[in-house]
């Protein structure tokens, strides 16, 4: 191979994965050979170039995303400028073609892998465009990324946005730093925006937190489960943030909506969100600002039920005193859920890391269900849609899962 092209040899376990269709290299003793220079690696098997990856030597796990498995890869490299605005505009185009976007005004016009463009997701909201980067790998190309989606999303998306529209937000470290979001302008610190999503109003917050206020990768999921909530008259939102699925019970008519969250700051901008929707009735709705398992043992004193409980914790949370994580959690709290759904009543859980598989997910919820001998059995399974596509082979991506517990 010639010097423009860096070749290298994988983990035979990387080759069997990548051409399974996962997308990422992981740190190993073939990863550490790379050249920390190298912007593009192909990637060989018995000295058979088969894959070309971009590189990311600053990353901490993932050293090398795929970019092509077929190809001219030295033609790939030397043209990828005009490679990388070709997939922003299919990107975007895609989003363009899906009627459910119609309906929000927030949704992804990129999702990393799943559109062929690594490490990187954007989101349109409300004419602002956050972009989200996890890999170090685009900071050689950020302008270039920029100008190009700015052009794509004007023309197909039919509609006005600037630089002075864009945020940047890196990710590449993980959570564990909390980046806010920063604009492209340097006199705006933070902006609030106005989101509306089926109907509803929510306040974005930019700049201000490491989350803005709104998951709208659950957006399809709440779509999906339309029925449902027409024909909840109680709703049960735990772990409710700023009350996406609350205000979408209240939406549809729910005459009883309890929201459980331990921050008051959550609940208060959930407060917030009702307000911005005069048609909404404030009075059915009420929020406790307590643990879920607290609020649950309470709930159950008090003889509640609901034909609608949700569970959507963070991946891993904090009372101030002790860290746990979600799966963990549901061990203790899926059978005080239980007790509080009404005759006919369903269940909807989410895990949201991609730590977990779905597999080891259901496997746990069915052992503490037959544990403890609940009532329940699983019924449809939820994930990421529309927006928000998944690879086959690359579980880290489909990193939302839900499932909807009935009555056995």
């Amino acid at each position: 191979m010639n010097k423009i092209l860096p070749a290298y040899d994988v983990h035979p376990i990387s080759v069997k994965m990548l051409r399974k269709g996962h997308p990422w290299i992981i740190k190993d003793k073939f990863t550490d050979k790379f050249h920390p220079r190298d912007r593009f690696i192909v990637a060989k098997d018995r000295r058979r170039p088969f894959a070309l990856l971009i590189h990311d030597p600053r990353h901490k796990d993932v050293k090398a995303r795929l970019w092509a498995d077929k190809g001219d890869f030295a033609a790939m490299i030397k043209n990828f400028r005009t490679e990388l605005s070709q997939r922003i505009q299919k990107s975007v185009l895609k989003r363009k073609q899906k009627e459910i976007i119609k309906d929000r005004e927030n949704f992804y016009l990129i999702f990393g892998e799943a559109d062929q463009l690594p490490g990187v997701h954007v989101q349109y909201l409300a004419g602002e465009i956050l972009i989200q980067f996890y890999s170090y790998f685009w900071d050689s190309y950020t302008d270039y990324f920029i100008d190009q989606l700015l052009k794509t999303i004007n023309k197909v998306m039919d509609v006005e946005v600037f630089k002075g529209n864009v945020w940047i937000q890196h990710r590449a470290d993980g959570s564990s730093k909390q980046q806010k979001a920063k604009s492209l302008d340097p006199n705006i610190s933070f902006r609030n925006v106005e989101v509306k999503e089926f109907g509803v109003k929510y306040k974005v917050e930019l700049g201000k937190a490491y989350d803005c206020g709104l998951y709208t990768d659950m957006a399809a999921i709440r779509s999906s489960l339309s029925k449902d909530f027409e024909s909840a008259k109680s709703v049960l939102n735990l772990y409710s943030y700023t009350g996406a699925f609350s205000l979408y019970a209240l939406k549809h008519n729910t005459k009883n909506v309890v929201s459980v969250d331990l921050s008051e700051k959550y609940l208060e901008q959930l407060e917030h969100n009702i307000s911005l929707n005069e048609e909404l009735e404030a009075k059915n709705h009420k929020s406790m600002a307590m643990s879920t398992l607290d609020s649950l043992k309470q709930l159950a004193q008090e003889k509640k039920k609901f034909d609608l409980v949700i569970s959507d914790p963070p991946s891993s949370s904090s009372d101030g005193n002790k860290r746990t994580n979600a799966l963990q959690n549901y061990e203790k709290e899926l059978p005080q859920m239980a007790k509080l759904l009404s005759e006919n009543g369903k269940l909807l859980i989410f895990l949201n890391t991609r730590r977990v598989t779905r597999n080891k997910f259901e496997a746990k919820i069915t052992d503490i269900i037959q544990k403890h001998n609940l009532p329940l059995k699983v019924g449809k399974k939820l994930g990421l849609a529309d927006d928000c596509p998944f690879l086959k082979g690359f579980p880290e991506g489909s990193y939302l899962k839900g499932l909807v517990l009935v009555h056995d």
